[in-house]
């Protein structure tokens, strides 16, 4: 897991925030359209599976690393259904 405070040039490497006064030290937090790595509950449990959120989501902030967020076509993502099965995806720049 990697987190970046606002206050450290280097990000931080298997450490969650769980007092959730240490939240407001954070660079990201969990908003529509957040991209991160799914967690088994074991420290090092990030695997090939991701998440995104579709609204803010305060109560993941500080415990799971972001790492890219939707910023265009937000829309396709809210169509997305708990059955549905991606086949493909494609990252452009």
């Amino acid at each position: 897991m990697e987190i970046k405070l606002k206050k450290e040039i280097e990000p931080k490497y298997g450490y969650q925030i769980l007092d959730p006064a240490g939240i407001v030290t954070l660079t990201n937090f969990f908003e529509k359209g957040s991209l991160a790595m799914v967690k088994s509950g074991e420290r090092n449990s990030s695997s090939t599976e991701f998440f995104f959120v579709t609204n803010k989501f305060p109560e993941l902030d500080g415990r799971y690393s972001i790492f890219g967020k939707v910023v265009k076509g937000i829309e396709v993502l809210q169509e997305i259904d708990r059955e549905d099965l991606i086949y493909e995806i494609i990252i452009s720049n």
